[in-house]
């Protein structure tokens, strides 16, 4: 599908494509937007390569694999400063991949753009407007590296990061002779028809067996005759991380169609792998594996749209429940605006918090800043007027102290409050109540990302369920074992390990997108 898309020239490439002192895109009449609330980058969809957005983004949220890449260096990959030298190697894969990376966690813009990196694929602009599969451009990007890296200390990156074997054993029941073949992969396909999900399948390929007997008898090596036999699969050599494909789409023999199928297919949250290995005697520790990423498709299997769940394991992003902050500034967008329009209601929530519903009235017009991001007189004073007066004028609801420098709820309306809210401003009522936990609240709570090209949406990780069936729906799968520990200092540190020339060029060029703007 892809061709030779991802072979390497480097003739032309270190001459026409990687130009000395090369800097980011930033020349456009319009400078791109600033990053929004949760303060990561998503990908430009040049027409039609979300299936290339999505992969990119799992493998940049993959910080081992991020890492080693930022770990090879100029004399390495090669240096901008050495590309008119005769014979110079320039390999240009990893090198947009280590400044796509960079771009995405330090550059202060809404989104990056992949056209550099799409460039040095030698792909056109009619190869942009194509509609590939996800799970083959994983494999061939995979090969692509690995043969750009070749002769570099980063030679093993995939082959470390990404490599098991399985083991397909068939013995005899006659001899008891084992005869066994080994098999690498990169990334494991699974069944969904007929399979109720992961577990199960990984149950139907690894643990039951295939019996050769009546009419199936297998031939024998050693005894030299047919005899019964058993045939068996088992995960030989587990990686550090574990990509698994679904089968969605098959094929109508009877309609001469294909189809995607939309059944349920559940995947956990942890995985043992234990049950599949031929290896089994190590701690459970050793076989356990947490989702981090799933690619999801919407659409049939002509066409459609890919978007991704990610697990920021780094806590790169400021991540809230949808209950929070994020409820007010993006899941209830329609709701927002009219909860916003009416200060009753936000003025009630914010004192129903106060445990004694008793609040400096200056200090409530700095919690009312806090809460919707713009100050009582720049939104409401031209329509309400000033805000002790508003307070005066609901005295039937909120009381001022003798001096007008407290006011509370009456006590009546403050335990009927919530009541009052049960019909349709109850979501809002709950948004603007709760507080907003941010970044550094609940460090043990898995922080997930929905990823849609330029898009990126906090998400509860319950939300990933919705993705077990439907025509959208899990596409692919991606574990990381247990065990792998992050450094403190890398946590909330997009700077972290990242080379100083890429720091530098990061930093520049946000000095240059502050001045446009």
């Amino acid at each position: 599908m892809f061709g030779d898309l991802f072979e390497e020239d480097y003739s032309s490439v270190s001459n026409n494509h990687y130009g000395k002192g090369k800097k980011l895109k930033t020349k456009a009449l319009e400078p791109p937007a600033p990053r929004e609330f949760t303060n990561l980058s998503g990908i430009r969809n040049q027409g039609g390569t979300c299936y290339l957005n999505s992969l990119l983004q799992t493998l940049h949220f993959t910080p081992e694999f991020r890492e080693a890449l930022f770990s090879l260096g100029p004399e390495e990959l090669g240096s901008l400063e050495d590309k008119d030298k005769p014979d110079a190697k320039v390999r240009i894969i990893p090198l947009q991949l280590q400044r796509l990376f960079a771009q995405l966690l330090l550059l202060d813009q809404d989104a990056a753009s992949t056209t550099d990196l799409t460039d040095s694929f030698g792909w056109t602009s009619n190869e942009e407007m194509r509609q590939h599969d996800v799970q083959e451009l994983n494999r061939i990007l995979f090969s692509a590296l690995e043969t750009s890296l070749v002769g570099t200390s980063g030679h093993d990156l995939i082959n470390r990061l990404y490599h098991g074997t399985i083991v397909n054993q068939i013995v005899c029941k006659e001899c008891k002779n084992v005869s066994e073949k080994q098999e690498d992969f990169l990334d494991l396909t699974v069944a969904v028809k007929n399979v109720s999900g992961l577990e199960d399948a990984l149950w139907n390929m690894y643990v039951e067996e295939e019996v050769f007997d009546c009419d199936n008898l297998y031939h024998c090596g050693t005894c030299d005759r047919l005899v019964k036999a058993a045939k068996s699969a088992k995960l030989r050599k587990l990686p550090p991380f574990l990509t698994v494909s679904l089968l969605r789409f098959n094929f109508d023999f009877v309609k001469c169609e294909r189809y995607k199928e939309t059944s349920c297919y559940t995947f956990p949250l942890r995985i043992n792998l234990k049950p599949f290995c031929e290896q089994s005697e190590l701690d459970d520790l050793e076989y356990m594996y947490d989702l981090f990423s799933v690619i999801i498709h919407k659409g049939g299997c002509y066409g459609g749209h890919y978007h991704v769940y990610i697990k920021d394991v780094d806590h790169l992003g400021n991540w809230q429940f949808p209950e929070g902050k994020s409820n007010l500034d993006v899941n209830l967008k329609d709701q927002k605006e009219e909860a916003i329009d009416d200060p009753l209601m936000i003025l009630k929530a914010i004192l129903l918090q106060e445990e004694s519903n008793l609040i400096p009235v200056d200090q409530l017009g700095q919690k009312l800043l806090k809460k919707i991001g713009i100050s009582w007189n720049k939104k409401y004073r031209k329509q309400y007027g000033p805000l002790r007066k508003f307070l005066q004028l609901h005295s039937q609801i909120f009381l001022l102290s003798s001096d007008e420098s407290t006011v509370r709820l009456l006590k009546d309306y403050s335990l009927q409050a919530e009541s009052d809210f049960q019909r349709n401003d109850q979501q809002v009522f709950k948004t603007l109540t709760s507080k907003s936990p941010g970044l550094n609240d609940r460090p043990s709570c898995p922080h997930w990302f929905d990823i849609n090209d330029s898009k990126v949406q906090p998400i509860k990780e319950k939300a990933i369920e919705q993705q077990f069936q439907g025509k959208e729906s899990a596409y692919m799968l991606f574990y990381r074992k247990s065990q792998l520990q992050r450094p403190p200092e890398a946590r909330a540190n997009p700077r972290y390990k990242v080379p100083c020339h890429l720091l530098n060029e990061m930093d520049a060029a946000n000095i240059e997108l502050q001045i446009k703007r």
